[in-house]
């Protein structure tokens, strides 16, 4: 499994036990049709080991509104491309992980916006809307928050992680070189 094996068991509960609830949400709800999407893509996915089409489009558009370009540093996550990124990290085997961030991003993608009066997609909504989004489900507790922590913990990680970000913030690198960053465990 080399040292990218896992997440941390805390982000693991954070997404099953929480977002999961948006997926059920969704698949309570009428079926939403794939072709609203088509004019808010963020190019050709590249190749991924996990995420299908749709779920490499939402997070790229999450991870750009947490970390945008000239942001707090001029490279943002669609400069290292984070969302492929965290995709290299997700392990086939942890299919209740898969399944949980699905449902965080199809909570976020479809459900969220009804928080701040907005009826269309997340990835349809303008770089300030999807700041205030955010902001409110970091404020709004429960559930919301506990999808916004998650997703907002795993992009900062993999971010900050990436070694194209690194001049950005006048960080040398390890010491030492070390295989792909292993994020922190949290042990119940």
């Amino acid at each position: 499994m080399g040292n990218n094996s896992t997440l941390p068991s805390a982000t693991r509960r954070l997404f099953l036990q929480r977002s999961l609830l948006a997926l059920g949400a969704l698949a309570a709800a009428p079926a939403i049709s794939t072709a609203a999407f088509a004019d808010t893509s963020t190019g050709d996915a590249p190749v991924l080991k996990l995420l299908n089409a749709e779920d490499y489009r939402i997070l790229s558009v999450v991870t750009d509104t947490l970390i945008p370009r000239d942001g707090a540093f001029p490279l943002g996550a669609l400069d290292v491309d984070l969302a492929a990124r965290i995709d290299t990290y997700l392990e086939p085997e942890d299919t209740e992980l898969l399944q949980g961030l699905r449902g965080a991003l199809m909570f976020l993608e479809h459900l969220a916006p009804r928080l701040i009066g907005v009826d269309g997609p997340f990835s349809a909504m303008p770089q300030e809307q999807r700041e205030s989004l955010l902001l409110t489900l970091r404020d709004a507790g429960g559930d919301a928050t506990a999808v916004f922590a998650a997703l907002r913990g795993i992009s900062m990680f993999y971010f900050y992680t990436d070694e194209q970000a690194w001049p950005q913030f006048n960080y040398d690198g390890p010491l030492v070189k070390r295989g792909k960053p292993v994020y922190p465990q949290v042990r119940d």
